[in-house]
């Protein structure tokens, strides 16, 4: 009973040792979460080290241009690890570049939050592209965002008879939607994927609420 009793003091201890650990790296308090939760899914090899260089290059390109091409975050929404560890490393980046962090201290402080083999990359993307985040940095205050909704053009159509069947009358929805980098997306769906979608851009809109009166997000840190 001892021993179990001291194991799980050594279990408190680790974990409070970690909570020092992250509180004295440079990432502000109300992103640390965050990264602490991709660096975990990188230690646990979800993600594999060519999929995070990806990550890490996007990374750089959106935040030296303010923007992340249609193409870019169509294949990183494919894998829920990649995105976290693409808005991760944004974060990151844009943190240690907005502090002026010395080369030193971010090496120091990756190497703390994630892998070694994932540091490096990430400490090398940094050292060789610090100056063109400056750069981008020191104009307006960038925004990262993806394409946001401009317009939304529908139709229902029924379809009435197939070759194989004289009478369907199937309803069907056509959805064009208009983004505000100019692309255009169409896409068909039936009345029951429809109804999904409302379900689901519902649930989204409410689950947004909630965290925007998350008290982690209101508090003044």
């Amino acid at each position: 009973a001892a021993r179990r009793r001291g194991s799980q003091f050594g279990a408190r201890k680790g974990a409070q040792s970690q909570n020092e650990v992250w509180q004295g790296l440079f990432i502000e308090r109300n992103k640390v979460k965050q990264i602490r939760a991709m660096c975990r899914a990188l230690a646990d090899e979800k993600l594999p080290l060519k999929v995070f260089k990806k990550t890490v290059v996007h990374a750089v390109q959106a935040l030296s241009e303010g923007d992340i091409q249609s193409e870019v975050a169509e294949a990183l929404s494919e894998s829920k690890v990649a995105m976290n560890a693409f808005l991760g490393n944004c974060i990151i980046l844009q943190t240690a570049v907005r502090q002026n962090l010395e080369e030193k201290k971010f090496s120091k402080d990756v190497n703390l939050m994630m892998p070694k083999e994932f540091a490096t990359v990430l400490v090398a993307a940094y050292k060789n592209r610090r100056e063109v985040l400056r750069d981008s940095f020191s104009g307006p205050s960038p925004s990262l965002d993806l394409p946001s909704l401009q317009s939304m053009r529908w139709r229902v159509d029924v379809t009435i008879s197939t070759t194989s069947l004289s009478r369907v009358f199937r309803p069907t929805v056509t959805l064009s939607l208009t983004l505000s980098n100019g692309d255009v997306r169409t896409f068909e769906v039936s009345i029951e994927k429809f109804n999904e979608l409302r379900y689901n851009v519902a649930k989204l809109l409410k689950l947004t609420l909630d965290l925007e009166k998350h008290p982690m997000l209101v508090r003044d840190l």
